[in-house]
């Protein structure tokens, strides 16, 4: 019989998750199938239930990370401190929630020899940018900056941060007022850079040489805000490798075996050509 996994979100038409976990079974000679599967908001109890019924395994992305809470019987120490699951694995008859996001960060950091930031300027306030701030929380990072456009959100968010990481400080600012930085990492957990998602001048103007720029947009894979680095001289990271590497530990927590990761990142680079 074949395993069923799936990926769901709000609209997952184009993700690339599906032939970078496909292409991983296959690898593995494990018989499963890994689907897409876009769920409107008004039919997410219902279809979500069906489908966590029929599926081995699950991967959960915007904007139901938080919605999938109350449906799981378990969650682990990072989705529980952050409100956020983006993995569900399906064990005996409880469902588990898991985070890798985070793990998907610290590992793309670690990979380029960029795992100790004493600074942080995090662009956004939603899940990733939570799934941030956790790996900050690991890493040991003393200080991060939020910006966003409304002061009253990124207010909200760093209370809700100080709260969950109190030894962290936390700041926020608003792309208006953002005048300079001294962050060793720049993370972006935004659409901007992507599709008709402008990057704002004020960011433009505070990315120079000594800062790592790290962009959650996977596509296109050099985004506006990565050409910009790359034009600063600043170290730049990829999308890709962060859903690469949040991918692998999703792999792996579902069948217990180490996965493929070169086929892996081989199958997502093939996508991205396509998709370009």
């Amino acid at each position: 019989m074949v395993d069923r996994y799936c990926l769901i979100g709000g609209d997952v038409t184009h993700s690339l998750s599906p032939a970078m976990m496909n292409a991983a079974f296959a690898s593995m000679k494990i018989d499963a199938e890994y689907r897409p599967m876009s769920i409107a908001r008004k039919d997410f109890p219902e279809k979500f239930l069906d489908l966590r019924g029929e599926s081995k395994g699950m991967n959960v992305t915007i904007p139901y990370k938080s919605d999938v809470i109350p449906f799981v019987d378990e969650l682990d120490e990072v989705a529980s401190r952050i409100g956020a699951v983006n993995v569900i694995k399906h064990e005996g008859d409880r469902f588990l929630g898991y985070n890798t996001d985070a793990g998907g960060i610290v590992e793309s950091l670690k990979d380029h020899g960029r795992e100790s930031p004493r600074t942080a300027l995090l662009v956004g306030a939603g899940g990733a940018a939570r799934a941030f701030c956790e790996a900050m929380h690991q890493l040991r990072c003393g200080r991060v900056t939020v910006v966003v456009r409304e002061a009253s959100r990124g207010e909200r968010f760093i209370v809700e941060m100080e709260r969950v990481f109190p030894g962290m400080k936390f700041g926020f600012t608003t792309f208006s007022r953002l005048k300079e930085t001294d962050a060793d990492v720049i993370f972006n957990a935004t659409p901007v850079g992507s599709g008709d998602h402008e990057v704002p001048e004020s960011l433009k103007r505070v990315i120079y040489g000594r800062a790592t720029v790290f962009d959650a947009v996977y596509r296109p894979m050099k985004t506006e805000l990565l050409r910009t680095a790359e034009l600063r001289g600043c170290h730049v990271i990829y999308g890709y490798e962060m859903l690469l590497n949040q991918g692998v530990l999703a792999l792996e927590n579902w069948t217990g075996r180490p996965a493929p990761r070169e086929t892996m990142r081989k199958a997502l680079l093939d996508s991205l050509e396509v998709a370009a």
